[in-house]
């Protein structure tokens, strides 16, 4: 138990208690969830498929705690575990300064304003990030919920599942959706001969197809 005070005292600098150790701060900031799991269920809340080794970042004093993470995108919260072998699931409060680095995205937690209207807040995956674009996805739980059976229907338990969003944030402002399709990214940078130039080469199937599109239009 002392290694979670260790994240704790590291990471915020404050002083915690055991009873307010996985859902509340010294400051009184409850960790708000969208929605409980289910007991029974069929599908997956989590993106990740096991919890993966991990940093938790403390962007603000530049200080980190390496930790095994992973995102339950129903109640909109990372759970920790210290290590690989660890029994207990630890829940931090909500802080922006508090991200969850797993090496491919991070998670982040923020309020952004849409391009169409409007704002989105909760945690987002950055997959690619510097002073000029953004590329972000967010994670939607879905529940949908269990089927009591009656006579002659059968009962069914809830399925769990998540949709991805993905927005381009150019130069801090609003978040601009797109899907991973080639002819959104080609639509969306008309004007930059470069990328342009890139997607008649390279085709966009995934994430990591837009980050390695992003790092070229950097490079060059």
């Amino acid at each position: 138990m002392k290694n979670i005070f260790l994240i704790l005292i590291l990471l915020l600098g404050k002083c915690v208690t055991a009873q307010n150790l996985d859902n509340v701060s010294n400051t009184g900031m409850l960790v708000y969830t969208k929605s409980e799991t289910p007991d029974e269920f069929t599908g997956s809340p989590y993106v990740e498929k096991d919890f993966t080794e991990g940093r938790i970042l403390d962007v603000d004093k530049d200080k980190y705690q390496t930790a095994y993470l992973k995102y339950n995108a129903i109640e909109d919260v990372v759970e920790i575990k210290l290590s690989s072998k660890d029994t207990k699931v630890h829940i931090l409060p909500k802080l922006k300064n508090i991200q969850y680095d797993l090496g491919t995205y991070k998670y982040i937690i923020d309020n952004f304003k849409l391009e169409e209207g409007g704002y989105l807040e909760g945690y987002f995956l950055d997959y690619f990030s510097n002073d000029k674009i953004r590329f972000l996805a967010y994670p939607e739980g879905d529940l949908e919920p269990a089927i009591i059976g009656k006579g002659y229907k059968k009962s069914k338990p809830a399925h769990l599942s998540i949709e991805y969003t993905y927005f381009i944030q150019k130069d801090g402002g609003p978040l601009e959706e797109v899907k991973l399709k080639q002819k959104d990214f080609k639509k969306m940078f008309s004007n930059e001969e470069v990328i342009q130039s890139y997607l008649d080469d390279n085709k966009i199937k995934d994430e990591m197809d837009v980050v390695e599109m992003l790092k070229y239009y950097f490079n060059h």
